[in-house]
C-alpha cells in the first residue's frame, strides 16, 4: 500500500493503538497467530469463536490512520499516467477482468446492473460495462472517482459505502479486496441488502487467510527460518484476513446464503483447468478467496 510515509521516505509510526474485538463475531477470545512488521511490531490474532485472523492491537482506525494509509495512494497511482486509455486497457487485460465478469454472470442471472464498491481507477468497471447495461462505482478518493468517470465513463458515488443514499438497485454488488480494509464489515452487508435487487447477488473477494503459501510462511516464521519482509513506511492496512470458515459464517449470520466459494491466484483469477479446479475448488489453497452469495429468502 502506498502511503504518505513512502512518498516522504520516512518510517510509519502509529500515533495511537487500540485493542478490538473480532470484526466478524465481536468476541474478544483469541490466540496470537502472527507477529509481523519490520520490527514485528504488529500482531495478528485468530478468533477462537469464528476463526477470523485479525489485527489487535492495531493502529487506531481514525482519520489520521486513514490519511496515512490511503490519502497518497491515488496520487501515487495516477501521477505518471501519460496515456490513461492505454493504462485502462492494459491493466484490465492483465487483471483478467473480462473473465471475472463472465464468471459473475454465471450467478447473476439477471445481469441488469452492477455496483463495484471500492472501484479504484475503474479497471473492473471497464470490463463490466461490456456486459452490464448499468455499471456504477463507489469510491472515497476524489481523484479515483474523477478518473473513472472521465476515462471509463462509469458513474461513481463519491462517498463511504455505508453512507451512500440513492434509489438505485443492482443485480450484483461486487467488492474486490476492499472489505478487509474496513472496520465495520457488518454495516457494509446491511447497506448491500438495501441496494440488491430481488434475486441479486453479492460477490466478495478477499485474501485467503489460510492459503497454502501463507501456511508455509507462517510455519517457517514460527520455527525461525523466515522473518518476513516489511518496508518501514508500510501501514498495516489489512485489518483482517478472512478464512473460509469465518467469512461463510459471517455472511450466514447476517442474512446471506453462500451459493459458491473458491480460491484463486492473481495470475489466473478464473482457472477452469482440471488442476485449477483441484487446487481452487476442492482444496481451496489459493492466495485469494471469492464468495458468491444472495439474500436469504
Amino acid at each position: 500500500m502506498s502511503t504518505k510515509q513512502k512518498t516522504e521516505g520516512v518510517r510509519y509510526t502509529p500515533k495511537e493503538w487500540e485493542v478490538v474485538a473480532c470484526p466478524f463475531c465481536n468476541t474478544t477470545k483469541h490466540s496470537v497467530y502472527e507477529r509481523y512488521g519490520d520490527t514485528w511490531q504488529y500482531t495478528n490474532v485468530k478468533c477462537r469463536q469464528c476463526g477470523l485472523i485479525y489485527q489487535s492491537p492495531r493502529p487506531k482506525y481514525d482519520s489520521s490512520f486513514v490519511h496515512d494509509a490511503y490519502e497518497y495512494y491515488a496520487e501515487d497511482t495516477l501521477k505518471n499516467l501519460s496515456d490513461p486509455k492505454k493504462y485502462i486497457d492494459e491493466v484490465s487485460a492483465k487483471s483478467q477482468c473480462d473473465d471475472c465478469v463472465e464468471e459473475i454472470l454465471r450467478y447473476d442471472t439477471q445481469g441488469t446492473g452492477i455496483l463495484d464498491v471500492g472501484s479504484y481507477t475503474g479497471i473492473f468497471l471497464h470490463s463490466a460495462l461490456k456486459r452490464y447495461p448499468k455499471a456504477y462505482g463507489a469510491e472515497v478518493s476524489t481523484r479515483m472517482a474523477e478518473f473513472t468517470e472521465k476515462w471509463v465513463g462509469a458513474k461513481v458515488f463519491l462517498e463511504k459505502y455505508e453512507n451512500i443514499q440513492v434509489n438505485e438497485r443492482f443485480s450484483c454488488i461486487y467488492m474486490s479486496h476492499v472489505i478487509e480494509h474496513i472496520p465495520n464489515p457488518k454495516e457494509w452487508l446491511e447497506q448491500s441488502k438495501k441496494f440488491l435487487a430481488d434475486g441479486g447477488i453479492l460477490v466478495i473477494s478477499v485474501p485467503n487467510g489460510l492459503s497454502f503459501t501463507r501456511r508455509i510462511k507462517i510455519f517457517l516464521k514460527r520455527i525461525g527460518l523466515r522473518k518476513g519482509r516489511w518496508e518501514p513506511w508500510r501501514t498495516p492496512d489489512h485489518l483482517y484476513e478472512p478464512t473460509i470458515r469465518s467469512i461463510v459464517r459471517f455472511l450466514k449470520e447476517n442474512g446471506f446464503d453462500v451459493l459458491h466459494y473458491k480460491t484463486y491466484s492473481r495470475k489466473k483469477e478464473v482457472d477452469n483447468s482440471l488442476w485449477g479446479k483441484l487446487i481452487h475448488q476442492k482444496f481451496h489453497w489459493g492466495s485469494n478467496l471469492r464468495l458468491f452469495a444472495k439474500l436469504k429468502s
